[in-house]
């Protein structure tokens, strides 16, 4: 188990940017899908700030092209992200947290898919090497469920309050431009 929680949000297109900086750092991280803020503490939605969407509008396509990654935004935006979040969570447990987040996030935000659909996660799931069978079987999981609970009150505890978020020791990082200095420190040991 690492120490390092890593929590992400398929809503996020700053999250999927995060989970490639992981990836091509080859840091080995707990994934924890973010389900809101702790409670009592707003949370500023870009989509109900239009300052804020605006500025992420801009934004966004410069970061992700200067990932090398390609863009698309989804449609439709607003989705049910519960299917995915408990496919992520299986997906970690089987040790493929990773590349299943990653198929995610990209069929989201690279090439504009709905990832509330569950062929659509199926899908991803193939792609990451993992099981179609194996995703479906998460969405009644009780385990899944379970660890889900556990996640909530790791947001509680970590008081994270937006996403990508990671957290090693006492240290936390806010935003997928601060993962380089977690990789870094994360590299000091």
């Amino acid at each position: 188990m690492t120490d390092i929680r890593v929590y992400h949000s398929f809503r996020s297109p700053y999250s999927r940017l995060g989970l490639h900086l992981i990836k091509r750092a080859g840091l080995e991280v707990a994934l924890i899908p973010f389900t809101g803020p702790p409670k009592g503490n707003g949370f500023d939605d870009p989509v109900q700030n239009k300052a804020k969407l605006a500025y992420y509008m801009f934004d966004i396509p410069r970061m992700t092209m200067r990932l090398g990654l390609p863009i698309q935004p989804p449609d439709p935006f607003e989705v049910d992200m519960l299917p995915s979040y408990k496919a992520a969570v299986a997906a970690s447990h089987d040790g493929l947290g990773l590349p299943f987040a990653l198929a995610v996030s990209d069929a989201r935000w690279g090439a504009g898919r709905n990832v509330a659909d569950m062929d659509v996660i199926r899908q991803c799931a193939e792609d990451s090497g993992w099981s179609p069978a194996a995703a479906d079987d998460a969405q009644s999981d009780l385990g899944v469920k379970e660890e889900m609970e556990k996640h909530r009150q790791m947001i509680e505890a970590d008081q994270v309050f937006g996403v990508p978020f990671a957290v090693m020791g006492e240290r936390k990082y806010w935003g997928h431009e601060r993962f380089e200095l977690l990789i870094e420190d994360a590299s000091k040991g």
